[in-house]
């Protein structure tokens, strides 16, 4: 796609508050993209453990932290701290120059509501994923309703929705939300190609043989995951390994596995940038989710699209857009629930003589031409390109397009 050429870049203020951009997988591919077509681009984002820099420059994007002590999960008091949160970023926008304010996520979006209000610029809302429904359990109900209530009406104050999928653009479509476009998590091709080197590397430095099934997985480490279920069959079955990674809830647990088991191999947390070389070393890629958590019917998660774009089938269940995208395209194994028995029967049908390199294929064939990031990037910039020009011309172009990737 052609870079732009301006005399002046464009300035695109975003808001994070989920994280501290160490960096965000999805944050960090969106801002690239614009700093790569001619954007500037600063992040002010929440470093609640302060772990990173309060500032500092990540491949041409600027990146400002605020320091406010706080903890994940910390459930309804952690409205406060956000608020806090809310008007710094407000404070600090308002001696910012921007162009365009871009909110990531729910709990970003009133202070890129006010921003945008006062200093009279386009408001792009980036819906990572349906957060009253990504929040349940962790607050009462009468909280996520709220949330879903607020966040429909400023959804008419918003110039441009980005969404990760077409479920969840449909709903916010249904919300009354008027230029949306979809920018999937899909992967830069070159950075997740699939090569002989890679794979036999990783393997050789995690000591699985050259032959065996490697299942992978490095995401959240939630108890939602199911990973548990995995390792039970994976330890009762030398022949076959696992190499997890991430933190979270069980992230002790899977530790433990790992000092008990060989063919159990335990990363901890992995920089978004060495994930592929694992994807690579990796047979198979395994996702488990609770099924009947409300945000399960919008799933559409870095794994899928990982694998995809490295050619590797994935073991999950019939939930969300990861099960369409699964079923419809025969590149991996829908379990009707995770249980011991029934992963374990998945992992024999990928040791079936040429069942697993058909998948493979069909996983690379669709990676290659409909989830990947250069299609996800020509939506990106095209709807940007159209709130800037103030026209609904060039926008209704980026929009027509991604109705048309296959995300029904």
């Amino acid at each position: 796609m052609e870079k732009r050429q301006t005399t002046r870049s464009p300035r695109v203020l975003m808001l994070l508050s989920s994280n501290c951009f160490d960096p965000d997988p999805r944050v960090y591919a969106e801002a690239r993209a614009l700093v790569e077509h001619g954007y500037r681009v600063l992040i002010l984002a929440w470093d609640r453990d302060r772990k990173r820099p309060v500032k500092e420059t990540i491949d041409g994007i600027d990146v400002e932290r605020i320091y406010l002590r706080s903890t994940h999960g910390r459930g309804p008091t952690q409205a406060f701290y956000l608020l806090v949160v809310l008007a710094v970023f407000i404070c600090k926008g308002l001696f910012r120059e921007f162009d365009v304010v871009h909110a990531h996520d729910f709990d970003a979006l009133p202070a890129g509501l006010v921003l945008a209000g006062l200093r009279r610029k386009p408001l792009v809302y980036d819906s990572h994923e349906e957060y009253a429904s990504m929040v349940h359990g962790n607050i009462p109900v009468w909280m996520e309703r709220f949330i879903r209530s607020v966040e429909s009406w400023m959804l008419r104050f918003v110039d441009l929705l980005i969404t990760v999928g077409e479920k969840l653009r449909a709903d916010f479509e249904r919300r009354g939300a008027r230029r949306t476009v979809v920018v999937g998590n899909w992967k830069k091709l070159e950075e997740y190609r699939s090569d002989e080197e890679t794979r036999l590397r990783v393997r050789a430095e995690l000591s699985v043989p050259r032959e065996a099934l490697l299942i992978g997985y490095i995401a959240n480490l939630g108890a939602e995951r199911h990973v548990p279920e995995l390792l039970e069959v994976v330890a009762e079955r030398p022949n076959i390994h696992a190499v997890i990674g991430g933190d979270g809830q069980v992230a002790e647990h899977v530790r433990e596995q790992a000092r008990l088991h060989p063919n159990i191999h335990f990363l901890g947390f992995v920089n978004h940038k060495r994930i592929a070389r694992y994807t690579i070393a990796a047979d198979v890629i395994y996702y488990g989710f609770d099924v009947k958590h409300p945000n399960a019917q919008f799933s559409a998660p870095n794994k899928l699209f990982e694998a995809l774009a490295t050619g590797r089938p994935v073991i999950s269940a019939e939930f969300g857009e990861i099960g369409r995208i699964i079923r419809e395209n025969d590149c991996g194994i829908l379990l009707k629930d995770f249980t011991k028995q029934n992963i374990s029967r998945a992992l024999d049908l990928c040791l079936e003589p040429g069942r697993l390199e058909h998948w493979k294929q069909r996983a690379g064939e669709i990676g290659e031409t409909e989830y990947n990031w250069a299609r996800a990037e020509e939506y990106l910039i095209k709807a940007y390109e159209g709130i800037l020009q103030n026209g609904a011309s060039e926008f209704s172009t980026a929009s027509a397009e991604a109705k048309r990737v296959p995300i029904p």
